[in-house]
């Protein structure tokens, strides 16, 4: 069964091994002083963001400031198959989250399992970003590996050649569900910005999909994030289908010592959520 426009808030669970990596390095003249109108503009545009996310929008881009000095260019966009309740619940916690650990940086993103939000200083819209790039991969093996990636090959391209039929403001989101036996179903995904055209949504997904057999070939689980999509496969149904109600879903911020959230030297993005059984890493 393929879907374009589902309804969900299930948690991933992963785990990040990335704390090799300085958690608070920035690149030298990326961030700015706390009492400067930069961080006006940015507390205008993270406001604008959450309040937007009330309207039943799951994709919403702004930009605030006065002049190129403090101008930032911000989007948020929640996972297509969720509730506009968990949407909003969602964006609220991420511009919390980003306020937090990424307040003197001028490029950021967050990733929720249910939401993102993006800043930057510069134009971020209508563009496709596959940096910085992030792969998630269940740590279990799976036993018909060849099987498994095949599938995953052919099911996430076909979803990919889908966007091509969604122009540029039109929601970029499809499922699809494949049987592998008797007892195994295969769960797909994938999503673009709504700003992006069919053709680069198209070739960010694909993009992204040529990392899923470096990253996670023959895992039971992976997914990989750039800033304009992001694809996701799994083994147990993690998205909402029509006929599900979805559970209630509840946002706390994290700490900086969660072990998920990272700060690199060119950028400032997180990961939030608990932190468990899925790996984590870095694409260059």
């Amino acid at each position: 069964m393929t879907s374009l426009t589902l309804n969900s808030a299930i948690s991933l669970v992963f785990f990040s091994i990335l704390s090799f990596l300085n958690p608070m390095t920035a690149a030298p003249g990326a961030n700015y002083f706390a009492n400067s109108l930069y961080k006006s503009s940015l507390n205008s545009l993270l406001s604008s963001l959450s309040s937007n996310a009330t309207h039943n929008l799951d994709f919403y881009n702004t930009t605030t400031g006065q002049n190129t000095s403090n101008r930032l260019y911000g989007l948020f966009l929640c996972r297509g198959d969720v509730t506009p309740e968990i949407c909003r619940g969602c964006v609220a916690a991420a511009t919390k989250d980003v306020a937090h650990k990424c307040s003197r940086e001028k490029v950021a993103v967050i990733w929720y399992d249910e939401c993102m939000i993006r800043y930057s200083n510069e134009s971020i819209f209508s563009t496709v970003d596959v940096k910085p790039r992030v792969a998630l991969l269940n740590t279990q093996n799976i036993s018909n590996q060849d099987q498994l990636n095949r599938l995953v090959n052919t099911t996430m391209t076909e979803l990919a050649a889908q966007a091509l039929d969604f122009p540029i403001g039109v929601e970029k989101f499809g499922t699809k569900e494949v049987t592998m036996s008797a007892f195994q179903t295969l769960y797909n995904l994938v999503q673009c910005t709504a700003d992006l055209s069919s053709t680069d949504c198209n070739r960010c997904l694909q993009a992204a999909i040529n990392r899923l057999p470096i990253c996670c070939g023959g895992k039971q689980g992976g997914r990989v994030t750039f800033p304009s999509c992001n694809v996701r496969y799994e083994l147990y149904l993690f998205y909402q289908t029509v006929n599900a109600t979805p559970p209630p879903a509840t946002y706390t911020t994290s700490s900086t010592s969660n072990p998920g959230f990272l700060i690199l030297d060119f950028d400032c993005f997180s990961f939030s959520r608990k932190l468990m059984s899925y790996r984590a890493f870095i694409f260059n």
